[in-house]
């Protein structure tokens, strides 16, 4: 294939202090440091030919791509007509879309490298139970997310192992997505990861490779982190291409290109397929994207239910979903893991008040209401439970939220078995401008509307912990606290 790629350099070690500035958390240290240099390989920095061009990563290793000439589209890969393995793809009428995949280098892990220059070099873990994510040194252990930390531990001793800074991480994310928004109409963002819909806008900003080296260099500067970034036809193949690079790289790859970078790509790469798929077709004999087209659609659609027609798409290069600026989020989550195993009903109820606050605060910042709460359980021995349940009325304050949140707690913790974990989630939601009050409660929603804004300025101002009420007083003494109220050992953004 002739994907374009660009490839940086290992930054320099030193560094000089400088403040992030974010309106979520202006307490996060950040240090600036100097941008990695680029390395042209060509015209302007951009590798062409067959064959993904090596890319030196943060390691300053050579990365190699799948190689393969270019391809055009043809009929043989039309909908339906069944294409064998070596077929071309057949690509959508959308072909003519530029999407950007930015995706922040081992997020956690890095941020914490970066917040003590001690950890620099050293295998980082972050997480409690299970690894949250890991530094590129403790990858090379053969360590990744998902993990246990005992198995990490046995894997890598020397692993040095953090519970992590939710808030933290928050201001990072925002920082580098805000800068994502200075160059895209539309970014739809993710935990660590943002999609960039830059159809079109080759007229603003010219070459687009150019622009995107830009933007790596503007967050490198401002925030210190790397991150590898994936321009396709679509959302699926920049994602992809971008993998191919990481981390710090910098890859392109256009329409024509797409059936042979697909075809020889193990299943498992392809969006949609997890281990357990992946585990079905390969007993099939089907190992490769390519070899997947052989199924139809039906098959796909037996085997893997409504996400069969998706797979039936994608393996051949075809992703219509649209980028979306998200205002109103699908869900708000805040969890953690307990310091010590416990079964207190005391101390579980208090906690659960405390991430009640934290994410009804969250909501009413975004001047929404949920209609759903639930509560997820993970118990010592490894097994979760998890439930939810509508409200009367849409309700973004703490008693009303926290009521079913305890009775759905009171549920489902049934079994004589310690906690390891507990979380609640808010969803469905419905704009506050939107919602139509009840007649004889209006004076009284506006005191609770009012106090609780109140709260919400004192907490902006001083932390969240400056304000504790209730059954989140057992916490004090129990739990650490920061500037932002008490550490959650589980890292929760809103989705």
């Amino acid at each position: 294939m002739t994907a374009q790629s660009v490839g940086t350099a290992a930054a320099p070690r030193g560094a000089h202090g400088a403040l992030l500035a974010s309106a979520t958390n202006r307490m996060a240290p950040v240090q600036s440091e100097a941008c990695a240099a680029v390395e042209p390989s060509s015209v302007d920095g951009v590798a062409t030919g067959t064959g993904i061009a090596g890319i030196a990563g943060a390691a300053g290793a050579p990365r190699h791509g799948v190689e393969g000439k270019p391809r055009g589209v043809g009929a043989e890969g039309a909908e339906g007509r069944g294409e064998t393995p070596g077929t071309p793809c057949d690509m959508s009428p959308h072909d003519d879309r530029t999407i950007l995949h930015v995706d922040i280098d081992a997020f956690f892990a890095a941020i914490e490298q970066r917040r003590d220059p001690r950890l620099r070099g050293q295998p980082v873990i972050v997480g409690a139970g299970v690894i949250a994510s890991c530094s590129y040194e403790a990858r090379g252990f053969g360590l990744r997310a998902g993990m246990s930390l005992s198995e990490a531990k046995r894997l890598c001793p020397q692993a040095v192992i953090l519970d992590g800074h939710a808030q933290v991480y928050r201001c990072f994310a925002e920082e580098i997505f805000a800068r994502c928004r200075q160059i895209a109409p539309a970014v739809e963002t993710y935990l660590d990861e943002a999609y960039c819909e830059l159809t079109g806008t080759e007229r603003l900003h010219g070459d687009l490779i150019r622009t995107v080296k830009h933007l790596k260099h503007q967050i490198r500067q401002v925030t210190g982190l790397t991150v590898t970034c994936g321009l396709g036809p679509n959302r699926m193949l920049a994602k992809l291409i971008g993998k191919t690079v990481k981390p710090d790289g910098l890859a392109r790859i256009v329409a024509a290109e797409a059936d042979a970078f697909l075809r020889h790509l193990p299943v498992e790469r392809l969006l949609g397929i997890g281990h357990a798929h992946a585990k079905l077709l390969r007993s099939m004999n089907l190992n490769t994207i390519g070899e997947l087209r052989v199924l139809p659609q039906d098959v796909l659609r037996a085997l893997f239910g409504s996400n069969g027609q998706l797979i039936y798409q994608r393996c051949r290069g075809r992703d219509t979903a649209p980028v979306t600026e998200r205002e109103v989020p699908l869900s708000i989550s805040r969890e953690t893991s307990l310091r010590h195993d416990s079964s207190d009903r005391a101390e579980l109820e208090g906690l659960l008040e405390y991430l009640v606050g934290r994410a009804c605060r969250t909501a009413r910042e975004l001047a929404i209401k949920p209609k759903t709460v639930g509560v997820r359980l993970r118990y010592a021995d490894g097994e979760g439970a998890e439930r939810e349940r509508s409200l009367a009325q849409p309700s973004d304050t703490d008693p009303k939220i926290l009521e079913l949140a305890l009775d759905l707690l009171r549920r489902q913790f049934t079994r004589r078995v310690a906690l390891h974990g507990l979380g609640v989630w808010l969803s469905n939601f419905v704009r506050v401008a939107g919602e139509q009050g009840a007649l004889f409660e209006e004076r009284e929603a506006g005191r609770r509307a009012a106090l609780f804004r109140a709260f919400d300025g004192v907490r902006r101002a001083y932390g969240h912990g400056v304000l504790v009420s209730g059954r989140a007083l057992h916490l004090r003494g129990r739990l650490d606290q920061d500037q932002h109220g008490f550490v959650l050992r589980t890292p929760s953004l809103t989705k």
